[in-house]
């Protein structure tokens, strides 16, 4: 393995990596200094405790995608190739296993490949940084000999798709949503009241929950006859107030 590390103005000069504590970008140069020749750490923990960094860095890096993380307890350093080229006779390629479910997309950052294309090789050599060649993205070896210009095609033709399955759930949720609550006409609520002998206004109840938009409090109506049978327990002596009607009770009874 490499004992030189470089770093990349592009990544760690950016008001984001700027804005972070002091602990964290610490955290992420010593990091930066162990990972193994592919960018991959074992031993993030022992890092952070030896550097005197906290979990909350390790968690900021990952929030602000610095770090890639897996179940394992490995990390990637995601701008690793950004960083870092290493000649041919030093490289030594990571035994992570991980590395399978990484690509390199088309600004040398680590991305999680897509499921069908998951099992990258680990062979993934860098070029040497003399040779001024252009990074490529890494290729399959479960024998696939697609161009650059298919596979990322393919990747946004299945973003496409996922758009469109995550608006019809919205929109299906919404209208769910919607139909939970319907409200009632003039005529179907006076008769609703005369049905059980309540006494309040039904213009009044009408009036107050279409100028606040069918809410009671502050949450949506969920029934309108269980609104009913709580505004005529407002408008009964029994009720403790012997209200008109025109008070709704959720106003009348909130403590002060």
């Amino acid at each position: 393995m490499a004992d030189k590390r470089m770093m990349s103005k592009s990544v760690i000069d950016t008001d984001m990596f700027l804005d972070m504590p002091a602990s964290t970008q610490s955290l992420y140069f010593h990091m930066l200094l162990r990972a193994d020749d592919d960018g991959f750490l074992k031993n993030a923990k022992t890092i952070m405790r030896t550097v005197g960094a906290s979990p909350d860095d390790i968690k900021l890096l990952i929030a602000k995608q610095y770090l890639i993380p897996f179940d394992t307890g490995i990390m990637a350093i995601k701008h690793w190739r950004i960083h870092n080229y290493i000649k041919k006779d030093r490289y030594k390629p990571t035994d992570c296993e991980e590395i399978k479910l990484l690509e390199v997309n088309e600004k040398g950052e680590y991305v999680l490949a897509e499921p069908v294309r998951s099992q990258v090789g680990s062979n993934m050599e860098p070029p040497c940084i003399q040779s001024g060649t252009t990074l490529q993205p890494v290729r399959s070896q479960v024998g696939s000999n697609m161009e650059p210009q298919d596979r990322d095609r393919d990747r946004l033709e299945i973003g496409k798709d996922r758009d469109s399955s995550r608006k019809r759930s919205s929109a299906n949720n919404s209208t769910t949503a919607t139909q939970k609550f319907k409200k009632p006409t003039l005529e179907e609520l006076k008769a609703y009241i005369a049905e059980n002998s309540y006494t309040f206004s039904a213009e009044a109840f009408m009036d107050y929950y279409e100028s606040n938009g069918w809410k009671v409090g502050r949450n949506p109506m969920k029934s309108w006859q269980a609104t009913c049978r709580t505004w005529q327990r407002h408008e009964s002596p029994s009720g403790g107030q012997g209200s008109t009607g025109t008070v709704p009770p959720e106003i009348d009874n909130i403590p002060f």
